[in-house]
């Protein structure tokens, strides 16, 4: 059931991106005002995916819990009477979430011994699939049925298929958590991915609307995210044929191409561009997620926390970069991808030596 919950859990969380400027509309709010709702729900992931290891409860429970968790509190976030209370919501349906990408990365090796980076691609594909579905759906949907019904129809199978999970017989078990900052490069490259990665889709909808598509069109060029399942599943094959840092840094090669590409104010620029960035991310995901499974749970989960951390900030400063402009937002993000390229080779490294302590 891993794979099938990291679809699921990410259209939930993600398929209120292309709706940004719609709900901001339904609560009488200011454009930009409708980001902490982005931000808060991946804050808490933060605080949250270190400590969920530490929980004294069989691993098919504490996953499955938080999958029911992101499902219930996404209804109910689609209900909201106001933008407060839809932020509350997006922050325990965040909080949810954190029971569910730590422990999976660390499951994974355990369960496909030595296949671990193989199936941390897949892992991640799954995600990317949801993410894409997630944000490409929300926009069309929300355009036949409104904002509202489109978000409950979104949240309501990750609820169910939490009861999957929750019945599983099989116990599935960890060791005990050990966390370490030796693996500091391996988490700053985890922050720079989910960064760039929602910065620039934070910003797409009020671009995209500006330029005149509507929010089926948006929705539609989100499912751009679905570039990034070919990369993110072939990622085992690319770190067996190059090594860690090298597939890595052709990954996050490609995000700083996909960027340049976008400059252009037209939406076919943007979209390829977009295309490219993408694939070039979820692969890049893939490796480091892979190298932070090998960990354990305790760095694992410090990955997922740094990662998050990511989202989270970009979440909370996009908005003045919608008065700034293209050039200034597209140029952040590129440094960003810089910096991520430069510690790409200490963090493999550092990801080795972690898995050798340990």
């Amino acid at each position: 059931m891993l794979l099938p919950s990291g679809v699921l859990i990410y259209i939930a969380l993600y398929s209120v991106v292309p709706t940004l400027p719609s709900l901001e509309r339904l609560f009488h709010t200011p454009p930009g005002s409708a980001g902490l709702g982005i931000s808060l729900p991946f804050l808490l992931l933060v605080l949250f995916s270190p400590l969920v290891p530490r929980l004294p409860l069989p691993v098919g429970t504490v996953v499955g819990g938080g999958l029911l968790g992101v499902g219930l509190f996404g209804v109910l976030a689609a209900l909201a009477p106001s933008l407060e209370v839809w932020t509350l919501l997006r922050g325990l349906q965040g909080a949810a979430a954190s029971a569910v990408p730590a422990l999976s990365l660390a499951l994974l090796p355990r369960l496909f011994p030595g296949r671990g980076a193989e199936m941390a691609g897949f892992w991640v594909a799954g995600n990317v699939l949801g993410g894409g579905l997630g944000r490409g759906l929300g926009g069309v949907i929300a355009e036949w049925l409104g904002v509202r019904l489109a978000l409950v129809l979104l949240s309501l199978p990750v609820a169910l298929i939490a009861f999957f999970v929750l019945r599983e017989r099989e116990k599935m078990s960890l060791p005990a958590p050990r966390y370490t900052f030796r693996a500091w490069p391996l988490y700053l490259i985890g922050f720079a991915l989910l960064f760039v990665n929602f910065f620039v889709a934070n910003l797409m909808p009020y671009r995209l609307e500006a330029l005149g598509l509507s929010q089926a069109q948006i929705g539609l060029i989100f499912f751009a995210y679905l570039a990034g399942i070919p990369g993110s599943a072939l990622a085992g094959a690319l770190v067996r044929r190059l090594g860690e840092a090298a597939a890595f840094r052709v990954a996050f090669t490609a995000v700083g191409l996909g960027l340049l590409v976008q400059l252009p104010a037209h939406p076919l620029w943007i979209l390829g561009g977009f295309t490219l960035m993408m694939a070039g991310i979820f692969t890049a995901q893939a490796v480091g997620g892979g190298v932070s499974g090998r960990g354990g749970s305790g760095v694992s989960g410090t990955y997922v926390a740094a990662f998050y951390l990511g989202g989270t900030l970009a979440g909370v400063v996009y908005p003045p970069f919608l008065h700034l402009g293209t050039v200034w937002a597209l140029g952040l993000a590129f440094l960003v991808t810089l910096m991520a390229l430069g510690f790409a080779g200490r963090a493999m490294s550092e990801g080795q030596e972690t898995k050798r302590g340990d």
